[in-house]
């Protein structure tokens, strides 16, 4: 190995939680990071996710990372079968959606990151 040779980077951790102007002071949201909710890893297609919920269950926030250098999609009701009957909001980051027989797929640019939340 040459002396100048650079050693492989690490992909930098993505936030677990939302850098959101204003959303997380809002209670439906802000309750989702509190220490009592509960929070669940999740991988799927390449995809890393976590999702918050509130003790109450009211709502939950799905945080998506797309770690490679391409685009990815992932099947929200393949990811969350509890919650395919939810209508997901946008709180932040870059995405886009397309529906088809099998539920709503997100679709995140490559290292893209974005924030939904959904009651139930």
């Amino acid at each position: 190995m040459s002396p100048l040779a650079q050693a492989p980077t690490a992909p930098a951790p993505w936030p677990r939680s939302p850098a959101l102007s204003g959303c997380l002071g809002k209670p439906h949201i802000a309750a989702a990071f509190a220490e009592n909710a509960t929070v669940r890893r999740l991988d799927a297609d390449g995809i890393e996710g976590v999702l918050h919920e509130p003790a109450d269950r009211s709502r939950v926030v799905l945080g998506l990372h797309n770690p490679s250098s391409a685009e990815a999609r992932v099947n929200l009701s393949t990811l969350l079968p509890e919650r395919a009957d939810c209508t997901w909001r946008f709180l932040s980051g870059s995405l886009h959606t397309s529906d088809a027989a099998d539920g709503m797929y997100v679709h995140l640019d490559a290292a893209g990151t974005a924030w939904l939340t959904a009651a139930p």
